[in-house]
């Protein structure tokens, strides 16, 4: 089976995760964009990094959880990869804008909630890229980290993916009603753009749980040939689930 069929959203949550994703990339870029207008390439860009291409990154990550090592999983986790950095390049261009347009017109930056939540998702997704890139090992930079470390090591650059993740969603739910935005498109538009906006989430956080359990049946699986047992913690969420 191809990478592309491995990948290809299986149920309701999956669909609902990468559709919405897409739609909320998409759409609001078409709604706003205007190349002679500085403001409007901050949502535009946003929306495609932290609206669309962050959430799809994650969703291959979860993804090639079920697979095995090998060139398939490579592939996935360069796809992952490819996406983040796209979605970080996007995020940088927004902020650049945002930063640009506030300076013209004689703004104080980092002043709002919506700002603040800009700066931490920022933070996080370039703290999760570097966590990123010690972690993949064919980049060659894991052998540096001692091995009682790697763990921790990959541990946290999952957490702080998903907070980045999160953080963004904030940001980008704290701007739609934004005058700027409001004044560009529609309320249909923007209860719309909210709608994707938690539909898609509710959507990943699913397929992150589906991901855990798998994640834990392949560390039974791992005991039963003489692996580690899972944790008492790793036992514990499976019982509440």
């Amino acid at each position: 089976m191809s990478l592309e069929q491995k990948l290809r959203p299986r149920g309701l949550a999956e669909w609902t995760a990468v559709l919405a994703a897409a739609g909320l990339g998409v759409s609001v870029p078409l709604h706003i964009f205007d190349a002679t207008v500085l403001f409007t390439y901050h949502p535009s860009a946003m929306a495609l990094s932290f609206g669309a291409l962050m959430p799809l990154g994650v969703y291959v990550a979860l993804k090639t959880r079920a697979l095995g090592a090998g060139p398939l999983r490579l592939r996935a986790m360069w796809t992952h990869a490819a996406l983040q950095t796209l979605a970080a390049a996007l995020a940088f261009g927004g902020l650049v804008a945002i930063y640009l347009n506030k300076s013209v017109l004689g703004k104080p930056h980092f002043a709002t909630t919506h700002a603040t939540l800009g700066a931490a998702a920022a933070t996080l997704a370039a703290l999760s890229m570097l966590l990123g890139a010690l972690n993949f090992n064919r980049l060659g930079l894991l052998q540096y980290v001692p091995a009682k470390h790697r763990a921790a090591v990959k541990s946290a650059h999952r957490k702080c993916g998903a907070s980045a993740v999160l953080a963004g969603a904030a940001c980008v739910a704290t701007g739609v009603n934004h005058p700027a935005v409001a004044a560009a498109a529609g309320s249909e538009s923007r209860a719309a753009w909210v709608l994707l906006l938690a539909a898609g989430f509710a959507g990943l956080a699913r397929v992150a749980a589906g991901a855990g359990e798998s994640d834990f049946r392949a560390r039974e699986r791992d005991f039963r040939s003489g692996g580690s047992a899972p944790s008492a913690v790793e036992m514990g969420k499976r019982a509440a689930a």
